[in-house]
């Protein structure tokens, strides 16, 4: 039998930003902050997202759809995410969870209109996200456009590894003429 919990907006982001607390690949463990390394700059940018990972996760939005059954929660109406110095804001996003219940994020996907994110000196448009925990990869698809001071970059797809600080845009059917376009502003020296 699937069951389907719906919850306010308020109550509903403040459940799921507790539940991911407790999520090993999200929750920060002071025990082992002195055993990591120094937080390298990330070099494929993305405000440091690797350093982020292992921050907060809150999560706002207008309604919380939890499908226990099916181990998803789906946010709809102004979802926000926000971990970090990284920004999200989406129409929906879906959280697939795993066995551990909704604190086993396996990953989610943001969807239903233009995905925006905002790092600290980066900034993303895209028609969809989808993010692998376990991996730490970010998958960017959909007339994608990255900007930063001095430079942008469109494609039709942008996945980031985390883990391995790279960044790889691809052409596509979408993407304009099925190309990646850059344009850079050189520094003046």
């Amino acid at each position: 039998m699937r069951r389907k919990v719906f919850l306010p907006a308020k109550r509903a982001g403040v459940l799921f930003a507790a539940l991911l607390l407790g999520s090993p690949l999200l929750a920060q463990d002071a025990g082992n902050q002195a055993a990591r390394p120094a937080a390298v700059e990330d070099p494929a940018g993305f405000g440091g997202m690797a350093a982020n990972a292992d921050e907060q996760v809150r999560v706002t939005a207008e309604n919380l759809e939890i499908l226990d059954a099916d181990r998803i929660a789906v946010f709809t109406g102004n979802v926000v995410v926000i971990q970090g110095t990284m920004e999200m804001r989406a129409p929906r996003l879906v959280a697939v969870y795993g066995e551990g219940g909704p604190s086993d994020l396996v990953n989610f996907t943001a969807s239903g209109g233009r995905v925006e994110m905002m790092f600290e000196d980066q900034h993303t448009l895209s028609d969809e996200a989808f993010y692998d925990f376990a991996a730490r990869i970010l998958t960017l698809s959909g007339n994608v456009e990255v900007t930063n001071a001095g430079s942008t970059v469109t494609a039709d797809q942008l996945i980031v590894d985390t883990r391995a600080a790279t960044s790889r845009f691809s052409g596509g059917s979408s993407g304009g003429d099925g190309r990646v376009n850059a344009v850079f502003q050189p520094t003046g020296g």
